[in-house]
This record gives structure tokens, C-alpha cells and sequence, in this order.
């Protein structure tokens, strides 16, 4: 379970004007109960702590739960009206902080039972904000592929109208792994967007090495975030304040101030 992915993400806006670009990223996957013993065995890896890279607890669920990162997203899907058996297992694939700082796009939460089988997949996305939300797949298609198309309700991008949907479909990570979550609207497709990796050992060596091939990774994330949000502009693509529709933005964990101003 506790591997490396290196990745290809991709975005490729289709409407009102068509935009396109990729990068290459390394992600963690992680059994969320082993974090602590992975860091003790891996120099440059920390858990809750400084380092070259670090896993924390603090960027992922949050709903005041003690305990770390199982406790908090085993109270937010009872909250969902969904079970997580105390003796499941919890994998994470996520982006790392390096050297202390981090930005997390999406993460991903693989839940399965103490004998293997597939319970649930979720999504966590967050914004360049810091705003983040949860979206819970329990449906499983015949090809394996977890599915889930629902409303969006969260300001991703300030090209996106929060009030779209998310059409979600998580692979199964394996020796290879894709996930594909696009944008609609009400006539059709207006955003694609994929990460497809495969699967590498997680071992000191190559994870040293990824801090040369992939250096300063949380900055670049955030940076190709800003940078194509300027080309965007340039283009003149319609944009949203995140102030307009705050009516479309719910449930949203750690909401900006924006979100708690009285609405006129």
C-alpha cells in the first residue's frame, strides 16, 4: 500500500475558449495509521514535523476530531451518513510539503476493508484559499472505477462558476492509477482534468532523488495554478469574484471570510 506515484496531471478547458497544459508531479500513498513509522524510517521525511518533505495532519479533514487524520474523516462520513469499520483501512495519495511549505490541490482517501475489499473512495479538494471540501464516492462500477457526478457547490477556480458539477472517476491505484474529474455545466463538458501515475517503491533513495527531479514541487503547483489563471485573463475569459456567488458555496471546510460576511 505505501508507495510513491509519479504522475502526469493534465487540464484542458474546452469553453468559452479552449486551454490546455500538463505537468509532471510525484504524489505519496500512504496507509494514514503508518505515517508516523514511514517518517522514522526515512531521514527526509517527516510526519507532523519539518523536514525535506513532510505529511501533516493539518492539511487534510478537519471537523475538531482528535486523533489525526483516520478519527477526522471517520467522524466526517458518520456525519455523511456513511461507515467506516474501526478496523478498515485508510489509504491517502497526496502531495507533500517541502521544505514546510505545501499546497494540496486534491488528495485522495482509499478506504477498504480489513480483508481488502473496496468500501468507499473521497475526494478532498482545496482551493488557493485554503478553503477545502469533501466529496464521498460509494459507487463502484463493473470496470472497478469509483463514480460520482454531483454538484459542485465550491469556488475551485475563479474561472469556474461554483455552481457547476464534478464528474468524479477514481481508479484503484495499483501498479498504475488514474483519476478524472471534470467540469460541467448545463450544456455539457467545460473542463477536463486527469492525474495518471505509476507506481514506484517508496524508499529513501528514490525519494531524495525526487528532490532534484521534481524540485521545489509545492511551489510549482501553486505557481502553474497562478500562472495559467493569467493566461486565462489574458484571453479575457469570464471570471467570478468569489464574493458573487457565495449562495453556491457549502459545506466548505475552513470557508474564507468572504463566506461568513452577512450577505446584502
Amino acid at each position: 500500500m505505501n508507495a510513491l506515484y509519479e504522475c502526469a496531471v493534465m487540464h484542458c478547458r474546452l469553453k468559452p475558449k479552449r486551454h490546455a497544459f500538463n505537468y509532471q508531479v510525484f504524489m505519496f500513498s500512504v496507509d494514514v495509521d503508518e505515517i508516523s513509522a514511514i517518517a522514522k524510517r526515512i531521514p527526509w521525511l517527516g510526519h507532523n514535523r519539518f523536514n525535506l518533505f513532510s505529511l501533516h495532519d493539518a492539511d487534510h479533514v478537519d471537523v475538531g476530531e482528535p486523533g489525526g487524520i483516520r478519527a477526522n474523516l471517520t467522524k466526517w462520513l458518520r456525519d455523511q451518513g456513511m461507515n467506516c469499520p474501526v478496523d478498515a483501512r485508510i489509504r491517502l495519495l497526496t502531495f507533500p510539503r517541502v521544505l514546510g511549505y505545501g499546497f494540496n490541490p486534491v488528495s485522495f482517501y482509499y478506504i477498504e476493508s480489513a480483508d481488502g475489499s473496496p468500501l468507499l473512495a473521497v475526494a478532498e479538494v482545496v482551493n488557493t484559499f485554503r478553503e477545502m471540501k469533501l466529496f464521498a464516492l460509494d459507487h463502484r462500477g463493473a470496470d472497478g472505477i469509483w463514480h460520482r457526478r454531483v454538484a459542485k457547490n465550491f469556488y475551485v477556480s475563479p474561472f469556474s462558476d461554483p455552481g457547476m458539477e464534478f464528474d468524479f472517476r477514481l481508479g484503484i491505484p495499483g501498479e498504475n492509477w488514474r483519476v478524472n474529474i471534470d467540469d460541467y455545466d448545463s450544456s455539457g463538458r467545460t473542463l477536463l482534468s486527469s492525474v495518471s501515475g505509476e507506481r514506484r517503491a517508496l524508499a529513501a533513495g528514490r525519494l531524495l532523488w525526487y528532490a532534484f527531479k521534481y524540485p521545489m514541487l509545492s511551489l510549482k503547483i501553486i505557481g502553474l495554478v497562478h500562472w495559467h489563471a493569467f493566461l486565462l485573463w489574458l484571453k479575457k475569459v469570464p471570471y467570478f469574484r468569489k464574493s458573487e456567488r457565495r449562495e453556491a458555496q457549502l459545506d466548505v471546510m475552513r470557508p474564507h471570510p468572504t463566506l461568513k460576511e452577512k450577505q446584502p
